[in-house]
């Protein structure tokens, strides 16, 4: 054979490339007429020629996936119903490769039968115990709100836990969305999220990227499949629609920037009260530094009667004699020095920092804790029902596990004590210091935002041959917004009433004795008993030892280990989370 001939592709043998008795000449000359035809690309549908649509007077021979036979129908230009070979990838054809050229030399070229499919395909008739017919899957991206109340977070669990993505997946399933095949693994479907809100964290819209069947076939009423998936979803849940995207779509890494609400009740601001271990800690560190507040919150305050200790009833209901104190609170307004203090602190989070400070499981020199947040405004207080809500829009690249809680928990903390603004740039430094969450009720993911993705699309660049609709969460403002108030305000506001989540949260922060809370007094600095650094610990002990050496058992050296250990019980809150999770960034807010 000649060395031109040995890096030729070897051809599948046809009918007339064999001798009379049926054995297959390699040598001889394949006509081009039976030659199985070659492989073709896959054509992607145009907006000229949806995907949905059948594909009609086409004289070019596409090889078409059987996945995707349903929708790339084809007849011929003629209109003769030919047949067209399957062809294997073997010596052999029409078994799938599987067999050999060599079996027709036993049962003859007669005896041959070939698996051939019509140019104008239907499914043929189902035998028993065979699956269904498979419906073409395209990628999509899904647009939902949510209130997460009572869920443990947005992302669907393998252990069965009770979640966003979960019940939204199984709607999809029951609606005929994701196939019987893929029903009992999502990932099979390739789910993605923009956001991974955490247990009750709420949504006005997020984003869902999946495989999934956009047309299935829907019950007699329902005009579109988001109108049949609500009518499966829980109230709180809402699916506002769908638009196809590229192939490479991913709704975590496509969404360039996320933008979130924060509601506090105004009376969150109020300072401690005199009696409060925590403004006695402050009397002590930071003399006069009730004078810097707003004579009206601190009038407020020393207005009210002595609450008594945190113990609840049974049922969650709160102790009766703090109830009144509770609700008297409900009709504070806050004034404008407060608000104005609120703002500047808010303000200092603008920019490109380190919050290694705001999230759990990230030291000071991960480069993943640097993050950029573009926008900040805290709006003018509105009455709800009777409390006075104040809503803070924080509009971030990206977001850490509890980064937003903390940086609005940082900022009521230091608003309520007289600190300073240039507090919040020393967080950012080494120092390690222990932030609390703010409540989880008051968070709100308005809409991540697709804004790269979207200009990609618009003016195919880099190529871009696929005609594709914008991830545009406007097309639903006014859905959105009647969501919204229904089921996320209003809750929001139901559930402060009959929980008193932001009054108990206050409480826990006032009656704290530990020195986790040093870093807030007038001068804006992090003290050595508020750094929980290793080597911060090790020189505290240090001292305390040697104090304790010198002074006895029971000295101020003990006391101070004591703090320290109740320090590491107030971070221990922040450490029951899959730390590889965090680690891949698959958490925020």
């Amino acid at each position: 054979m000649e060395a031109t001939e040995s890096i030729k592709r070897a051809r599948s043998p046809s009918p007339k490339a064999e001798s009379k008795d049926g054995v297959v000449n390699p040598k001889a000359e394949q006509p081009e007429e039976g030659q199985p035809p070659a492989k073709k690309p896959h054509v992607e549908p145009t907006a000229s020629a949806p995907s949905d649509t059948p594909i009609s007077g086409v004289n070019v021979s596409v090889d078409v996936d059987p996945e995707e036979a349903m929708f790339n129908a084809m007849s011929s230009e003629n209109g003769e119903d030919k047949k067209k070979k399957t062809w294997g990838r073997g010596q052999g054809y029409g078994n799938g490769g599987k067999g050999k050229g060599k079996e027709r030399e036993k049962k003859g070229p007669d005896a041959v039968k070939y698996d051939r499919r019509p140019n104008d395909w239907t499914p043929r008739e189902k035998k028993e115990g065979e699956t269904e017919a498979r419906l073409p899957k395209r990628r999509c991206a899904l647009l939902v709100g949510y209130c997460g109340t009572g869920y443990h977070g947005m992302q669907i669990q393998t252990h069965g836990s009770e979640t966003i993505e979960g019940d939204v997946f199984a709607a999809l399933v029951k609606a005929g969305a994701i196939s019987a095949d893929n029903a009992n693994d999502h990932r099979k479907s390739d789910v993605q999220r923009a956001a991974r809100t955490d247990a009750g964290v709420h949504a006005a819209g997020n984003c869902i990227s999946l495989k999934m069947i956009v047309e299935p076939p829907l019950p007699e009423g329902y005009k579109t499949l988001a109108e049949y998936v609500n009518s499966i979803l829980p109230d709180q849940i809402r699916m506002w629609g769908f638009v196809r995207t590229v192939k490479s779509f991913n709704a975590r890494t496509a969404a360039d920037s996320r933008i979130y609400e924060y509601l506090l009740p105004s009376y969150c601001l109020l300072p401690p009260g005199r009696d409060d271990p925590l403004g006695k800690r402050l009397d002590k560190s930071s003399p006069g530094w009730r004078d810097l507040l707003g004579k009206e919150a601190v009038d407020f305050v020393d207005a009210a009667p002595s609450l008594e200790p945190e113990g609840e009833e049974e049922g969650g209901k709160v102790n009766p004699k703090n109830r009144g104190e509770f609700e008297r609170r409900r009709g504070f307004r806050v004034d404008s020095k407060t608000l104005e203090r609120f703002r500047e602190l808010i303000a200092q989070y603008k920019g490109t920092h380190n919050f290694h400070n705001f999230t759990v499981g990230k030291p000071f020199n991960d480069r993943t804790v640097k993050r950029f947040m573009i926008k900040l405004e805290v709006k003018d207080p509105q009455v709800y029902g009777e409390i006075e809500w104040i809503s803070v829009m924080i509009h971030g690249q990206s977001f850490m596990l509890h980064q937003i809680r903390k940086m609005i928990s940082m900022a009521m903390l230091a608003c309520r004590t007289a600190s300073p603004p240039s507090l919040i740039p020393e967080t950012f430094g080494p120092k390690r210091i222990h932030v609390p969450k703010a409540p989880p009720l008051g968070l709100l993911l308005e809409a991540p935002q697709f804004g790269v993705y979207n200009a990609r699309i618009t003016t195919k660049a880099n190529g871009l041959q696929e005609d594709r609709d914008p991830v545009d969460f406007g097309l639903y403002a006014e859905q959105m917004r009647d969501f919204k108030v229904k089921w996320i305000y209003e809750k929001l506001r139901q559930e402060e009433l009959e929980a008193h989540v932001f009054h108990k949260w206050m409480r826990q922060m006032d009656c704290t004795m530990s020195n986790g809370l040093a870093f807030l007094n007038t001068q804006g600095t992090i003290p050595p008993e508020a750094d929980l650094s290793k080597g911060a610990k090790e020189a505290r002990r240090a001292a305390a030892a040697a104090q304790a050496k010198e002074g006895g058992a029971g000295g101020e050296g003990e006391g101070e280990g004591e703090k320290d250990i109740a320090d590491e019980e107030i971070e221990s809150e922040d450490e029951e989370v899959d730390m590889e999770e965090v680690k891949r960034g698959e958490w925020e807010g």
